[in-house]
């Protein structure tokens, strides 16, 4: 029986979690929020993030350019094909896992576009050279840019939490070795996802998403009670999810949880519609330092809370990961999609720190 239901994920006003007074002193309102995003991550590694520094004008240009740069004819996107679909390295640039993935017939039914930090030499970004494409360029590097000063606050949120100093987690992500996907799931007939998703279930690699999404359904996120639901999009709002690093830095309490994308619930629903229409979302992937040893906080470990993870390399991790989903072609084996399902519900049972009960 397919499941209908939609999530109701607690929304933070990140207007008021990042609020101080005139004295520089977090406010009432300010302290409440962040105990409320914990509260919220910790209960199921998702929340909707209200506000979330970047302005709404910036993130619809956004969508106009991604829609543009999606109607281009494949001959002129594959100009910029990422290594990645080359099975070479990094996915800068355009990938279409649909066409060009290992078993094309089994992947994921989308395309995008992807960017790391654009002042980078060692591994560059990639443009087209149209005059559309460069006003992209710059104003994806702006949106960078206000991403990662969101992160920063959200991880200074997360640190006090825990009874560490606001800055604690920052010099964590100093490289900026964030990652911009604006994705597009075409347009397709309703058969397609009897044996295809257009994002296979997973769940997201290092530190916190952002993700901001069209009025296109889909995005799913797995409940503790083992079934999906659906988050749909709110007005003004981001969805930001946990990470496999940053849940691993915090001992499993923030759960990194499994989330898909699928058909719409009309498609599922039955719907006579002749195609599920197309669906665009521009993702923010806040990463940590490539070299970064990643291990949980002794804040968070004792001798009735022992570590749950072994040490990993953070670049280590994200780079398995990668290939894994995107240039197998597949999402996680049914074994390890299990025992990551069994892992996050897991995290969701240990208990909080103290200061984060309150």
């Amino acid at each position: 029986m397919v499941n209908h239901d939609t999530v109701d994920l607690p929304v933070i006003d990140f207007t008021a979690l990042s609020g101080k007074d005139a004295a520089g002193q977090r406010t009432p309102a300010s302290i409440d929020e962040r105990r409320r995003l914990f509260k919220a991550l910790r209960d199921t590694g998702f929340a909707y993030l209200k506000h979330p520094g970047v302005n709404q004008a910036t993130v619809d240009e956004l969508f106009a350019h991604s829609r543009r740069f999606f109607a281009k004819p494949l001959e002129e996107k594959i100009q910029i094909l990422g290594k990645l679909d080359k099975g070479r390295g990094p996915s800068q640039g355009y990938s279409n896992p649909q066409k060009l993935a290992h078993n094309p017939q089994t992947s994921d039914l989308k395309e995008f576009f992807g960017m790391y930090r654009d002042d980078d030499t060692e591994k560059p970004n990639q443009w087209l050279s149209d005059a559309d494409s460069q006003a992209m360029r710059t104003d994806l590097v702006r949106f960078f840019d206000s991403c990662h000063g969101v992160i920063l606050e959200l991880l200074s949120a997360l640190a006090e939490e825990v009874g560490l100093a606001a800055e604690t987690l920052h010099p964590f992500i100093s490289e900026k070795n964030h990652f911009i996907a604006c994705l597009h799931y075409p347009a397709t007939e309703p058969e397609s996802f009897r044996t295809r998703v257009r994002a296979a279930a997973h769940t997201d690699y290092g530190c916190m998403t952002l993700l901001f999404n069209d009025s296109g359904e889909g995005l799913q996120v797995l409940r503790n009670n083992g079934q999906y639901e659906y988050v749909p999009r709110k007005d003004d709002c981001a969805v930001l999810n946990v990470g496999d690093l940053l849940s691993r830095f915090f001992n499993g309490v923030l759960p990194s949880t499994m989330h898909r994308v699928v058909e719409p619930p009309a498609a599922r629903s039955g719907s006579s519609a002749d195609q599920v229409p197309d669906r665009y979302s521009i993702a923010f992937f806040g990463h940590f330092n490539l070299d970064l040893l990643v291990k949980p906080l002794d804040a968070l470990v004792s001798a009735t809370n022992p570590a749950r993870f072994e040490p990993v390399v953070a670049g280590e991790h994200v780079k398995a990961r990668v290939k894994q989903l995107h240039v197998a072609g597949h999402s996680l084996t049914e074994n390890a999609k299990n025992a990551k399902n069994a892992e996050s519900r897991a995290a969701l049972t240990q208990p909080a720190v103290a200061s984060a009960s309150a």
